[in-house]
């Protein structure tokens, strides 16, 4: 591949990134007086999307981070229990929105079945500190330890 066409594709990956993460945060205040966790997921994943190629919403993501640390260890303690009561609690929300959305008749309901998997998603995300572990994974180093 020559470095037109490599340069071509990363602007076309930077393009489809970014386009990705304005439609997350559009679709932020459509779904967020929704009941469930609403817009708050799309919030952070469309920060997360326009955070690998823009520094003001890796702040802004970060800023996120900072303060629903606290608010996180308060629903998800440190507690073995409580952890495994979480993981109990997503996988029977799993199967039940995944059977709720084949049963379902209409677009209500099976939108209901989606809100309840998605909801079910995040839940499992915070659980345990999996995003944390998935923002590692994702993330260069180079962005993550990047001071603001």
């Amino acid at each position: 591949m020559s470095k037109d066409e490599e340069r071509r594709n990363s602007v076309i990956k930077i393009i489809l990134t970014d386009i990705a993460g304005v439609i997350c945060l559009i679709l932020v205040p459509l779904l967020g007086p929704l009941p469930g966790p609403g817009g708050i997921p799309l919030l952070i994943a469309g920060l997360g999307l326009l955070a690998a190629n823009h520094d003001w919403a890796d702040r802004w993501l970060h800023y996120a981070k900072v303060r629903s640390e606290s608010l996180r260890h308060v629903f998800f303690p440190d507690i073995s229990w409580v952890k495994w009561a979480w993981d109990i609690f997503v996988v029977v929300c799993l199967v039940g929105g995944t059977w709720f959305n084949v049963v379902a008749e209409g677009w209500f309901w099976k939108g209901f079945s989606y809100l309840i998997l998605a909801g079910s998603t995040t839940i499992f995300m915070l659980n345990r500190d999996r995003i944390i572990w998935l923002d590692k994974k994702v993330r260069p180093a180079s962005r993550r330890n990047k001071p603001n």
